[in-house]
């Protein structure tokens, strides 16, 4: 008889049925229950991802087909990304932002509860994102699980930065879970510590500044969670955001505890809360500011450097000896293909005038920057000048007639020196001709983007002045590049524009 029940005992604690600590009053495990994220099929990430380094962690981000360059986008930022999150579950709401034109984005911050640390992380994505890949400011924040303590604790911080909170059994009571012994250990604290610092770091008593900002708030639940009770999760947030008169809604699924079930995550109501309200960031579309650039074969050599530098900032449109600008249905000129203005130098701009006059009538900008020189400053073989220093201001002079009736922002970048053994161009003309340019910009309030100084100041400079090639490496068309960007950026913040 003892056999039988010593093996029926067996048999139960092996299904569950009985539990070995209730059994013999043994004191119940310490050791908190594994969440939803550490479980699963591994990282599923949303279609065309790509993916970044941040603050020396990993991170995703996935746009919708169509984004127009320059275009603010809103965005979705999903938490956690760690362990094994996104993964299969997640794909239905992804999917339904990127239809909707909505951005998908995360970062890994490895198990992270909402500690200071973590939102420091947060932040450097944030930035990330919004300064150097076009996302809009505000950003719609979705938690599941424990993703919930980092979404309020850096949301919390950043009210104005957040357009609408939305969570799936979201962990919003680090004293609930993963209880107060375990997260003062996440946060790097004794208990006692962690207790008397709690308020600063628990969701709960953290609602106050997005109430204030109007942020709005969705979350849904099952009633039987017994890992996350709603209790002392979600229905507190609810309680407690209400009372400061904060828009929250909560679903309540009947049946449901903190597990797989698709309806966690295919929630229309949630879906339409967050497409609402992710549209809501982008505004209308504006476009971006033009910015036109014309010169010499140096211009030439910094457009790809400029080009990447200005990306997302300006339109850019090209003018000059080695990138045409194509205007239709013109006749050939000076052996180009049809249409195209070639400004290698002054006296070309100015012998297509008509239709350089025609296309800035037409073609409204926000700056223009341009550079001549080294062309004009080119000599015969009997060591004339071909445009004189006189006839080179004369040219100057009528171009920039001309550009101020497009009402742009002007900057007139001066010419690079010149090599000791350049053909046809002897070294120090180019301080002659920088000087005859320099009155005429005085003359009509031209600000002068000083290139010139930018090769003099370059560690190789004495080195490349014994040589015979005007022309640079690629290190320093980028420093040219440096300085241009920073000039037309100051210009297109400018009041006067």
């Amino acid at each position: 008889m003892k056999n039988i029940l010593c093996i029926l005992s067996v048999w139960a604690i092996s299904i569950g049925i009985l539990c070995p600590s209730v059994a013999v009053g043994a004191p119940a495990a310490k050791k908190s229950p594994s969440l939803s994220s550490q479980k699963g099929k591994g990282k599923i990430f949303p279609p065309n991802s790509k993916f970044l380094k941040v603050a020396g962690h990993d991170a995703y981000l996935a746009l919708p087909e169509g984004v127009k360059a320059g275009a603010k986008t809103p965005w979705l930022w999903y938490c956690p990304s760690d362990f094994k999150l996104p993964g299969k579950l997640e794909q239905w709401m992804m999917k339904k932002c990127l239809d909707n034109g909505i951005a998908v984005a995360g970062i890994d911050v490895r198990g992270d509860f909402g500690t200071p640390a973590g939102r420091k992380i947060f932040s450097a994505f944030h930035q990330e994102l919004t300064e150097n890949h076009g996302l809009t400011k505000k950003v719609c924040l979705l938690a599941r699980s424990y993703g919930g303590t980092q979404m309020y604790n850096w949301a919390a911080e950043h009210p104005e930065s957040v357009a609408c909170l939305a969570g799936i059994y979201p962990v919003c009571n680090l004293a609930s879970y993963p209880g107060l012994q375990s997260a003062a250990g996440k946060y790097k604290m004794t208990q006692e510590q962690f207790i008397k610092e709690l308020s600063k770091h628990n969701p709960i008593d953290r609602l106050a500044p997005l109430a204030k900002a109007k942020v709005p708030i969705y979350h849904n639940t099952g009633d039987i969670d017994t890992l996350v009770p709603p209790k002392d999760n979600t229905f507190l947030v609810e309680k407690r955001y209400k009372a400061l008169e904060g828009d929250i809604t909560v679903t309540i699924f009947k049946g449901q505890g903190h597990n797989y079930w698709t309806g966690f995550f295919e929630d229309k109501a949630m879906a339409a809360f967050i497409i609402k309200h992710a549209k809501k960031t982008a505004g209308p579309s504006k476009a971006l500011p033009k910015v036109l650039f014309f010169g010499d074969s140096i211009s030439g050599g910094y457009t790809n450097p400029l080009t990447k530098l200005l990306e997302g900032k300006a339109e850019l449109v090209k003018l000059g000896a080695v990138a045409g600008y194509r205007i239709k249905k013109q006749p050939l000129w000076q052996g180009r293909p049809a249409g195209y203005l070639n400004f290698g130098n002054a006296m070309m701009c100015v012998s297509d005038f008509d239709r350089f006059k025609r296309h800035l009538s037409e073609t409204k900008y926000d700056v223009i920057h341009f550079n001549f020189g080294l062309n004009d400053i080119f000599r015969g073989r009997n060591g004339k000048w071909h445009s004189s220093p006189e006839k080179y201001a004369e040219h100057l002079s009528r171009i920039v007639a001309l550009l101020k009736t497009n009402g742009a922002n002007i900057i007139w970048a001066n010419t690079t020196p010149i090599p000791a053994n350049a053909p046809h161009m002897p070294m120090g003309d180019d301080l002659i001709y920088n000087a005859a340019a320099a009155k005429v910009m005085k003359k009509n309030n031209i600000p002068i983007n000083d290139l010139h100084s930018v090769v003099t100041n370059w560690d190789g400079y004495a080195e490349w002045k014994k040589g015979n090639n005007v022309h640079f490496s690629g290190a320093v068309y980028s420093k040219l590049a440096e300085q241009i960007a920073r000039k037309i950026t100051a210009a297109l913040e400018s009041p006067t524009r």
